[in-house]
């Protein structure tokens, strides 16, 4: 907060700007009567009090916008933090809701039987004659004699499959 000086003091407590003005007019006329040298000094110190007066009203003006700077940026601090509020809220409620559709979803945990059959892309309840299919298509695509350049990976990749079928035919039974 700035200090105020006493004159400036004085000068701003008078009340309404026409009183201000009455008293200016007063000043000049009093100052018209007085002899140039003294006039002169007088003027000289009006003006200096002026500039002090002047600089304390600037500075009172200064604080008060600052102040209304910090209020405002206080107001939008609160409102961002009500609206993340919200957010927070929604997220909390959809992360809810969330939960709350994958328990009532159905979905099991994936059993060794589902992965067994997801391997080869089928699904447990599918129909016996699409995994013979499936096996068929299967020995067909990764034969090693189908892929003669690079015939171990191609021997390991249909092993694989053929144990996965095998294992298939066991669940089966």
């Amino acid at each position: 907060m700035t200090t105020l000086h006493p004159i400036a003091i004085h000068i701003l407590s008078v009340p309404g700007w026409r009183l201000r003005v009455w008293l200016a007019v007063v000043i000049s006329l009093a100052l018209v009567g007085l002899p140039l040298p003294i006039a002169g000094l007088v003027l000289w110190l009006g003006g200096l009090l002026g500039m002090i007066l002047m600089e304390t009203v600037a500075a009172m003006i200064r604080e008060e916008h600052q102040a209304q700077r910090r209020l405002e940026m206080d107001r939008d601090r609160r409102e961002q933090a009500a609206a993340l509020a919200v957010r927070d809220a929604q997220i909390a409620s959809l992360a809810a809701e969330l939960a709350s559709a994958r328990s009532n979803s159905g979905l099991h945990r994936e059993t060794e039987e589902n992965r067994v059959y997801r391997q080869v892309g089928l699904h447990p309840r599918a129909p016996q004659f699409l995994v013979t299919s499936a096996r068929r298509a299967y020995r067909a695509a990764l034969h090693p004699d189908r892929h003669p350049r690079n015939r171990l990976e191609a021997q390991d990749r249909y092993l694989k499959a053929e144990a996965v079928f095998d294992r298939i035919l066991e669940l089966r039974r």
